[in-house]
C-alpha cells in the first residue's frame, strides 16, 4: 500500500472515530441544555459551570497520573471506558419527567466534563499521529467525521426522545463510546506499521509529575498563547450560550420543547460546521496555514456580535451563536489543534488537555459570574455584544503570537 493510501486510511478511521465521539457527546447534549434552562437560564449557568470547573480539577491530577504512567494504549481506553461507565450509571436515575435539582446539576457537570475530556483526548491523539504537514491537509477532513456525528446525535435525539426518553439516549451515548474504543485499537495498530512517530517512543509512558501539565502553560510562551485564545473564544462562546438560554426560559414552557429547541441550533451550527470543514479549512490551512483560518474566523465573529449589538433579538442571537459555534468547531479548532503537532508528546497530552479542561471551564465560570454581575448594574445585549467582540479583536493578535511561537519549535519526536 502506497504512503498517500495509508494516510487516507489513518484519516477514515480518524474520522470514523471521531463520528462516534461526537455522536455519543450530541445525543445527550439537548438533555443537558434544557436541564440547565429549566434550572434558571444564565442565572444558574454560573453554579453549574463552577462545579464543572471544580470537577475538572478533581479529575486533572488522574488523568495526568494515567498519562504519565501508561503508554497511550492504555490510557486512551480507559478514559472512554470511564465516561461510558458513567453514562450507564445515570441511566437509571433520570427517568423522571423532572429531576431534583440536585440530580439535574449533577448530570449537567458530569456531560460538561465528559465533552472536555474526550475531545481532548481525540484530538491529542490526532497531534501524535500526524505531522504538521499531515495535520493541515487532513484535520479538517477528520474534522467532517466529527461534524457528521454532531448532526446525527441531536437528530437522533430529536427524533428518539419521546420514545426512548432520557436514559435510552445515556445508553446509545454508551454504545457509540464504545465503538469510538474500537477505532483507537485500530488506529493504535496503524501507527505501530506507519505512524510518523517511533512506536517504541509512542508506546512508552509519557511521564511527568501529575500538575506538570499546568506547570507548563505557565512557563511556556506557544502555551499561554494559546491558553489565552481559549480563554478570549470562551468569553465569545459563553455570552451568546447565556443569551440563548435565556431565550428557552422565556419563551418555552416545557422539557421536550427545550430539547428541541437545542438540538434544532446544534443541526443548524454542525451543519454550516460541514460546509466550512469541506470548503474552508482545507484550502485556507493548506494554501495560507492555521494563522489565517484562526484571522477568518475571529473576522466573521466581529461580523455577527456586531449584528447582535445592532439588532438585538431572539433570531439575531441564534443566527450568531450558529455561525460561531460553526466556525469555532469547523475553523478554529482545526487550526488550532495542528499546531500542537510541533510540541513534544507530554505536551501534547498533559498541557493542551489542560488548556481544553480546566482553562475552559475556567473561562466559562469568570465569564457567566461577570455577566451576572454586570446585569445587575444594567448592561444588555448590546454591551455583552461589544464585548464579545472586543475579545474576537483580542484573538487576532494571540492567534499571531501563538503561530509565532509555535514556528519557532519543532518537535524532534
Amino acid at each position: 500500500m502506497s504512503g498517500a493510501l495509508r494516510e487516507v486510511q489513518a484519516a477514515a478511521i480518524a474520522a470514523l472515530y471521531f463520528f462516534f465521539v461526537l455522536g455519543s457527546y450530541y445525543l445527550i447534549r439537548p438533555v443537558r441544555e434544557q436541564l440547565g434552562a429549566a434550572a434558571g437560564g444564565s442565572d444558574a449557568l454560573p453554579w453549574l459551570w463552577t462545579g464543572t470547573f471544580l470537577a475538572t480539577l478533581v479529575l486533572t491530577p488522574f488523568y495526568g497520573a494515567i498519562v504519565a504512567r501508561h503508554p497511550r494504549r492504555v490510557f486512551i481506553p480507559v478514559t472512554y471506558a470511564f465516561f461510558a461507565i458513567g453514562m450507564v450509571a445515570f441511566s437509571p436515575l433520570l427517568r423522571t419527567e423532572a429531576p431534583g435539582t440536585v440530580l439535574a446539576a449533577g448530570f449537567y457537570i458530569w456531560v460538561s466534563v465528559f465533552n472536555l475530556f474526550v475531545v481532548a483526548v481525540f484530538w491529542s491523539f490526532m497531534a501524535d499521529l500526524f505531522t504538521d504537514e499531515q495535520a493541515r491537509r487532513l484535520f479538517g477532513p477528520i474534522g467532517i467525521g466529527g461534524t457528521i456525528g454532531a448532526i446525527a446525535g441531536p437528530t437522533v435525539a430529536k427524533e428518539l426522545v419521546g420514545q426512548v426518553g432520557v436514559a435510552g439516549l445515556m445508553w446509545m451515548s454508551a454504545l457509540s463510546l464504545c465503538a469510538a474504543l474500537l477505532c483507537v485499537l485500530a488506529l493504535t495498530h496503524w501507527a505501530k506499521q506507519h505512524g510518523r512517530r517511533d512506536a517504541r517512543i509512542a508506546e512508552q509512558p509519557i511521564g511527568g509529575g501529575l500538575w506538570s501539565g499546568a506547570m507548563q502553560v505557565l512557563r511556556d510562551p506557544f502555551l499561554r498563547a494559546m491558553a489565552i485564545l481559549m480563554l478570549l473564544s470562551d468569553v465569545i462562546g459563553t455570552m451568546l450560550y447565556a443569551l440563548n438560554s435565556d431565550i428557552a426560559r422565556d419563551t418555552l414552557t416545557n422539557a421536550v420543547a427545550r430539547t428541541e429547541y437545542f438540538a434544532g441550533i446544534d443541526q443548524a451550527a454542525n451543519g454550516l460546521q460541514m460546509a466550512f470543514q469541506l470548503l474552508l479549512a482545507p484550502l485556507l490551512m493548506s494554501r495560507f496555514g492555521p494563522l489565517a483560518v484562526l484571522l477568518f474566523a475571529a473576522a466573521m465573529n466581529i461580523v455577527v456580535l456586531a449584528a447582535v449589538g445592532w439588532l438585538p433579538g431572539a433570531e439575531t442571537t441564534m443566527l450568531a451563536m450558529v455561525i460561531s459555534r460553526a466556525g469555532g468547531y469547523g475553523l478554529v479548532q482545526p487550526a488550532r489543534d495542528s499546531l500542537y503537532t510541533r510540541v513534544p508528546r507530554e505536551l501534547r497530552y498533559k498541557s493542551k488537555a489542560f488548556i481544553d479542561t480546566a482553562v475552559w471551564r475556567a473561562g466559562d465560570v469568570v465569564t457567566s459570574f461577570a455577566m451576572l454581575g454586570l446585569r445587575r448594574i444594567g448592561f444588555g445585549v448590546p454591551a455583552f455584544a461589544a464585548m464579545a467582540g472586543i475579545a474576537s479583536l483580542a484573538t487576532m493578535w494571540f492567534s499571531w503570537r501563538a503561530v509565532r511561537s509555535s514556528e519557532q519549535r519543532r518537535d524532534p519526536e
